[in-house]
C-alpha cells in the first residue's frame, strides 16, 4: 500500500512515518523545505515538494496512492482556512479517481472540551475549544466525500522522552511552570504507541468512524511537573501560572492544555487490538 503522509516531519508525523516504513509501506511525504525533503529521503520514502497553503501544487499526487494520513497543521492565525483549502482540494482531486482512497484525519482530545471525571468516548458530544472547533465540520466534510473512506483519530496529548508535551516542562528560574492548575488531568499517549494506532486504523479501521487513542485516561499535570522537577534535581515546587495570564500571553489555543479531561481508548483496544507499550508518562518524565 502506498500512503501520502502530510506532516511527516512533525512530532507525531515522524513516529507514524517510522511505523509505516518499518511495516513495509511505501510512503510519499509532503515536504516544504530541502532539509525536510532530505530527512524523508534518508528514511527510504519518496518526496513531493509543497506546503499546505498551496495544495493545488501537489494534490494530484493522490492519484498514485491508496491512502492519505493527514497530520499536518500550520498553527497560524488562518490555520482553519488553510486546512479547509487542503481538504476541499483533495476532495476535488478524489473525484478524478477510479477507486476509493483511505483517509485518516486527525482531530484531538481538545475537541471534547472539559470532561471532568467522566471519560470521553467516541459517543460523547463534541464540545471543542474555539481555536479548533473548525475540525468538527472538516471531519464531517470528509465523511461525506464519496471517494474517501475516512476514519478520524482523536489522540490524547502526545509525548516522548524529552519530546512532545514533555519538551515544555523545562526549568524556568529553577522551577517547572504549569498552566492553570496542578490538578488538571490529561489523557496522554506516547508517540510510538500513537503511531501504532494510526497504522492499525489504516489497516482495519471502519470508515465514517472515530477512534480515541490514549494510554492513560487522565494524568494530573502536577504529577508530571513533579517528575520533571526530579529529573532536573529541582528543590522548588512547580510554579502555577494563572489561567487568565496564560490566555493573555499565549492566545485562546492555550485553553486546550488547561482543560481537565479524561478519555477512554476502549474502542480501539477492543475493535483493533491496540495496546500501548508505554503506560506511565510520570515514569518517563522523571528520567
Amino acid at each position: 500500500m502506498r500512503v501520502l503522509l502530510l506532516g511527516a516531519t512533525g512530532t507525531i508525523g515522524s513516529a507514524v512515518f517510522d511505523e509505516l516504513i518499518q511495516h513495509g509501506y511505501s510512503v510519499l511525504a509532503l515536504a516544504r523545505s530541502d532539509t525536510s525533503a532530505q530527512k524523508i529521503i534518508d528514511k527510504g520514502a519518496d518526496v513531493i515538494m509543497g506546503n499546505l497553503k498551496s495544495p493545488q501544487q501537489w494534490s494530484e499526487s493522490i492519484q498514485s496512492v491508496d491512502a492519505i494520513i493527514h497530520l499536518a497543521a500550520t498553527f497560524c492565525d488562518d490555520m482553519a482556512e488553510i486546512d479547509r483549502r487542503v481538504i476541499d482540494e483533495l476532495i476535488e482531486q478524489s473525484q478524478k479517481l477510479n477507486h476509493a482512497v483511505r483517509f485518516i484525519y486527525t482531530g484531538g482530545v481538545w475537541l471534547y472540551g472539559k470532561t471532568g471525571d467522566t471519560p470521553a468516548t467516541e459517543q460523547s458530544t463534541l464540545n471543542p475549544i474555539s481555536s479548533f472547533e473548525w475540525m468538527v465540520p472538516q471531519g464531517q466534510h470528509l465523511f461525506n466525500a464519496p471517494y474517501f473512506n475516512t476514519s478520524i483519530i482523536h489522540p490524547g496529548i502526545a509525548y516522548e522522552q524529552d519530546g512532545g508535551v514533555l519538551s515544555g516542562f523545562i526549568p524556568v528560574e529553577e522551577r517547572i511552570e504549569v498552566w492553570g492548575s496542578l490538578d488538571t488531568r490529561w489523557p496522554v499517549v506516547h508517540t510510538k504507541d500513537l503511531a501504532k494506532a494510526y497504522r492499525l486504523v489504516l489497516e482495519q479501521g471502519k470508515s465514517d468512524s472515530a477512534y480515541n487513542v490514549c494510554s492513560e485516561q487522565g494524568v494530573m499535570v502536577g504529577d508530571i511537573a513533579m517528575a520533571r522537577a526530579k529529573k532536573f534535581n529541582l528543590i522548588k515546587s512547580p510554579r502555577v501560572l494563572a489561567k487568565k495570564d496564560v490566555l493573555s500571553e499565549q492566545g485562546d489555543w492555550a485553553l486546550g492544555p488547561m482543560l481537565d479531561q479524561c478519555m477512554s481508548a476502549e474502542k480501539i483496544m477492543n475493535e483493533l487490538g491496540w495496546h500501548p507499550d508505554y503506560t506511565s508518562i510520570v515514569s518517563i518524565a522523571s528520567k
